[in-house]
């Protein structure tokens, strides 16, 4: 049986190779989540935990190859895999570019030609050559980036849409053929190295070998039992006799004093390392050093992940145009707008482009704080500490008349140098300054520049890109074989309502990527999701509660919701809250 982790960068490659690794009865087949450095220091446990083969994709594989000697299979991206991406982006509106190394820019050239699709191809031989070609591409007027994992995160980073090129089924069956065949012949070489190792590890000497970099890359058993500890940096003795036999390429000999104890060490130098063998002299002991995590639960980021605001109507043109308009001001930004439209986004967006620095980006959410707690956090040195930060009131218009009050009166002492405000309520702020229940003075202000987000029923010609965003961004993490929709499927979502904007959009998308057996999205299957959306709205229509005001007008809103269920039978409502109609009455007044 052939023991095989394999290390992938993304959720779907994750999940595509667990259905087929149940398929697999010759191959043990583990898989982990994991890219580039984080993928490296996973293989290298599983060496020493005794996998046979590590199967990896991209620059990540390329990384392991250096770092363990166990072989490494690296998923191949093939022309299946290109064309499906192509595809794809074919149903974006913007601009689109392929860039990466050789082995996908010279293939996806080609198919492009093949299909008549404008599409740019560059090339890089290095990650670090990727930021310069997307800015580049960015001044040009390109909107999507299409490339392996590096090329997406760095696209998101400078706002344009990242489309991951994600491995299909035939590349991963490919690279378990690879694994049988690199197995064979590793296994061979195994037994020999097998054998040299007993041989070794029955020798009463301790055996170990360190590069040029006087790292420890071999020890044989008695090494490993009086030496796992050793860190060379800590012992000059050490390290002095193996620059002498470096210097003089000649076997060198020293007795040296290591955790009390004496030790005979004799260095023999080689091409690429240095072999010590130690007389044994008395036992050492070992050190365990251990850690813990605190978790905070206000939210401090120094960077914040950009996920571009899409759309082509006029309305979130607008918006786009506000957010960099205000982006070059320090003064409060309130941003209006439905449960669900995107408001957090528009933060994100303008304190990364008001951020020059390490600036913190500061979440307060509103409907979570007790008043202890903001009385904590904005107490002493906060507004002076984080004075050259951004800080985003979340859904200002939950928190309660006291601690609205509180609120205005910290803001009114600050004096010095302020931090940056962001704040986000719902459409109707307005009117519970009219009314008396959002503080006036605390609104004006925070409210000295304004940002209304319009709900999506109101933008439908935005729907079409973000359906073919979501979809983008799901292939990576889910590995569905989905490209695309079917236009009849997008017209009925067009035509929906979308009580809850962008957000219930996404979560809609996502279900129909999940449950699509083909390669586009039907529109029998959107008919299906939407006849649950519907009964679910019936059925939660008591959830739908503002639950930021005091009991009284709390109960008030149970009491007006029951009403309505019961078609304004105060009779009925009163035995279904199990009350009678005097108490009803007097509690409608």
């Amino acid at each position: 049986m052939i023991k095989a982790l394999a290390i992938v960068p993304y959720e779907g490659l994750f999940e595509m190779m667990k259905e087929i690794g149940q398929e697999v009865e010759d191959i043990q087949l583990q898989i982990e989540l994991g890219n580039l450095y984080e993928g490296v220091a996973i293989a290298k446990d599983a060496e020493n935990n005794g996998y046979h083969v590590i199967i990896s994709r991209g620059g990540t594989a390329s990384m392991i190859q250096e770092a363990v000697s166990i072989p490494v299979i690296d998923i191949q991206v093939s022309g299946y895999d290109v064309l499906r991406i192509l595809t794809l982006v074919k149903g974006f509106s913007g601009k689109a570019a392929i860039v990466g190394f050789s082995n996908i820019t010279q293939g996806a050239a080609t198919i492009c030609k093949l299909l008549d699709l404008d599409i740019k191809t560059l090339t890089i031989t290095k990650d670090t050559e990727v930021k310069e070609k997307l800015t580049n591409l960015k001044k040009l007027g390109y909107e999507v980036v299409i490339g392996d994992v590096v090329t997406v995160q760095t696209a998101k980073q400078l706002g344009l849409t990242g489309v991951l090129i994600t491995s299909g089924k035939e590349a991963i069956i490919d690279a378990l053929e690879e694994t049988r065949r690199s197995y064979g012949l590793f296994s061979r070489l195994q037994q020999d190295v097998s054998l040299f190792q007993s041989i070794l590890d029955c020798n009463e000497q301790a055996i170990g070998v360190i590069n040029r970099e006087e790292k420890i890359i071999y020890g044989n058993e008695r090494f490993n039992k009086e030496f796992h500890w050793l860190k060379l940096e800590n012992s000059t003795d050490v390290q002095k006799l193996i620059q002498e036999a470096v210097l003089t390429r000649e076997k060198q000999t020293k007795t040296v004093h290591i955790n009390q104890s004496f030790w005979t060490i004799t260095a023999c130098p080689k091409e690429d390392a240095t072999v010590l063998y130690f007389e044994k002299g008395l036992p050492n002991q070992t050190i365990v050093q251990g850690g813990d995590v605190n978790l905070n639960a206000i939210e401090f980021h120094t960077s914040a992940s950009y996920i571009p605001i899409s759309g082509k109507s006029e309305l979130i043109q607008k918006v786009l145009k506000q957010i960099d308009q205000y982006s070059k001001s320090e003064e409060p930004v309130w941003i209006l707008g439905e449960k669900g439209n995107g408001k957090e986004l528009a933060a994100h967006s303008i304190y990364l482009k008001r951020k020059t620095m390490n600036e913190p980006f500061i979440i307060l959410n509103c409907d979570l704080l007790s008043a202890e707690q903001l009385k904590n956090l904005m107490n002493e040195d906060f507004i002076r500490k984080y004075a050259n930060g951004v800080t985003y009131l979340k859904n200002i218009d939950k928190l309660n008349s006291y601690m609205q009050k509180e609120l205005y009166h910290i803001l009114k002492n600050e004096n010095g140098k302020k931090p940056q405000w962001l704040v986000s309520s719902e459409d109707n702020i307005e009117e519970k300054v009219k009314n008396g229940t959002f503080h006036r003075d605390l609104y004006h202000t925070l409210a000295q520049l304004k940002i209304h987000i319009p709900p999506l029923r109101e933008r439908r010609k935005d729907i079409e890109d973000l359906v073919h965003v979501f979809i983008s961004e799901l292939r990576p993490r889910y590995g569905n074989e989905v490209i695309g929709i079917r236009l009849d499927a997008l017209e009925e979502i067009t035509d929906y309502d979308w009580p809850g904007n962008v957000e219930q959009l996404k979560q809609v998308i996502e279900q129909l990527f999940l449950q699509s057996h083909s390669y586009y999205i039907e529109k029998e299957e959107v008919e299906t999701v939407f006849k649950r959306l519907e009964q679910q709205e019936k059925n939660d229509a008591l959830t739908h509660i503002d639950i930021s005001g005091t009991l009284e007008e709390i109960e008030k809103q149970v009491i007006t919701k029951v009403l309505e269920e019961e078609g304004l039978n105060q009779s009925k409502t009163a035995k279904r809250l199990g009350i009678n109609r005097s108490t009803l009455w007097r509690k409608l007044k």
